[in-house]
């Protein structure tokens, strides 16, 4: 039985999911680590795509993955779950920075379950015998050779996705939105990467230390 660990190639790309409950309500907070370390137990090499285009959920599964660390948060965000108000969300949020989980369970929050995540590729490393394995190892497939023909039938089936929504430029925090909602924003003393991060405007005031923001360029409708 070998010892197999798992960890991210790139920094800034591990992830946990937390799961926050009151009553009916669901509220999500999501942290961003630079490493994170997991430990599972196999005779053969587990059979994972290291390259990950899809992200990576490590959960128990078919190795038993176990945590070993998460190692430098420099992210975090929070999102609005089940039934959850944009009330609940400042309030859980004001809770969380001034005293952590012992505020946001004075509130009545439970912390319900966890989740982790790897974006990008993936390091494998057989603990027992230093062997180590990358998602950026593999050798890129050979292109097949099509004639014009099949070129053509491939191209007309193609399904072309809508493009993305396109936003305004990024306005200052003194300038305020014209319609309450969520926007994406540039926090103080706060990274993303490499995701966007986003905060509520309720008409009046931001959930988040706001300094620059930008939202749809296009009225989106009813």
């Amino acid at each position: 039985m070998a010892t197999w660990k798992i960890s991210n190639l790139h920094k800034k790309s591990a992830i946990e999911r937390q799961f926050w409950r009151r009553d009916d309500k669901i509220i999500i907070r999501e942290e961003g680590f630079r490493w994170g370390t997991w430990y599972c137990e196999s005779d053969e090499k587990p059979d994972i795509d290291l390259k990950n285009p899809d992200g990576f959920e490590v959960s128990w599964g078919d190795y038993e993955w176990e945590l070993d660390s998460m190692d430098d948060g420099c992210w975090a965000d929070t999102e609005a779950g089940r039934n959850c108000t944009a009330e609940d969300l400042e309030a859980f949020n004001e809770a969380w920075e001034e005293d952590y989980y012992d505020g946001v369970e004075a509130l009545g929050w439970i912390w319900d379950d966890t989740e982790f995540h790897i974006i990008g590729p993936l390091r494998l490393e057989n603990t027992d015998t230093g062997e180590e394995f990358t998602g950026e190892d593999a050798e890129p497939a050979e292109s097949p050779t099509l004639s014009a023909q099949e070129i053509n039938e491939l191209v007309t089936a193609l399904e072309f996705p809508e493009p993305e929504p396109e936003l305004t430029d990024w306005f200052m925090s003194d300038t305020d939105p014209v319609r309450p909602g969520r926007y994406q924003v540039k926090v103080t003393e706060s990274t993303t990467w490499p995701f966007p991060m986003y905060a509520i405007w309720d008409g009046e005031s931001w959930d988040e230390d706001v300094f620059a923001w930008r939202g749809l360029a296009k009225d989106p409708g009813p």
